[in-house]
């Protein structure tokens, strides 16, 4: 069966954007064009093709979008998915997806210069994220969300690190994924020439220099399961799932109890 659609997930500051870009890329040389629908549930104000939630009549008004077109249409998502039109789409392989993960030590860190820079701005997103806490907080609430995503079929588990560091290889996965042949090189280098991708610093484990021992160590003890599953393990290299990755420790659960 055909794809209809290839849903971009990322969690916050994994790098999303630029895997949402580099499997446009790939469609795009493989001959699927990728413009902007005007299917309902997309964001019309977003300069790609973004959505949070779609129901059966939403796909409907996409599938007939893209009745005639050689391949799927790649939608970005931050949104867990709850929606069970969207779930039977990845369920009978109409649908494939990837989500975009990160260290979470590394994704508070980023989640922190955001909150700066909008607080300087006085932009609202992300303006509430003040202190190392506010971060964890937001990443305790996307682990859930991630967890949903990987346990669906047809999903790409992608790595931070291997999106922005190991790009070629990353397109590669996503082709492999979809079953087409693309020179992975020539795409990974175009697009980070000539997209935008909302990149940060763009630094591999930022936490060893910037954040204390104590914090990183109490970071990785919450969240073990996660990186025993994705950080370590070899679920991080699994080219279609689904990934059982087993919810954090409860730790919190207990420090916050004893407060």
């Amino acid at each position: 069966m055909k794809p209809l659609i290839y849903f971009s997930y990322g969690m916050t500051k994994t790098g999303s954007t630029l895997a949402y870009q580099l499997t446009r890329a790939v469609l795009v040389a493989a001959g699927c064009p990728q413009p902007k629908l005007k299917a309902g549930a997309l964001r019309h104000s977003a300069r790609i093709n973004h959505a949070q939630h779609l129901t059966e009549a939403d796909i409907a008004d996409i599938r007939a979008e893209v009745a005639n077109w050689d391949g799927p249409v790649v939608i970005k998502t931050h949104t867990r998915p709850d929606d069970p039109a969207v779930v039977a789409l990845l369920q009978s392989g109409e649908a494939v997806a990837h989500a975009c993960y990160r260290d979470p030590r590394d994704m508070a860190l980023s989640m922190l210069d955001h909150g700066k820079q909008a607080r300087t701005e006085g932009k609202p997103a992300f303006s509430e994220i003040e202190t190392l806490d506010d971060a964890l907080n937001g990443i305790r609430n996307q682990m859930d969300s991630l967890t949903a995503w990987l346990r669906l079929p047809n999903v790409l588990p992608l790595c931070f690190d291997d999106i922005a560091f190991r790009s070629a290889e990353t397109v590669d996965r996503i082709a492999d994924q979809l079953g087409l042949h693309v020179d992975a090189e020539q795409i990974a280098e175009q697009v980070k020439d000539t997209t935008f991708t909302q990149f940060n610093k763009g630094v591999a484990s930022r936490y060893r220099s910037e954040m204390s021992a104590a914090d990183a160590d109490r970071i990785a003890t919450e969240f073990s399961p996660f990186y025993q599953t994705l950080i370590d393990g070899p679920a991080r290299h699994a080219i279609a799932g689904p990934v059982h990755l087993p919810p954090p420790t409860v730790l919190r659960h207990k420090q916050k109890h004893a407060a």
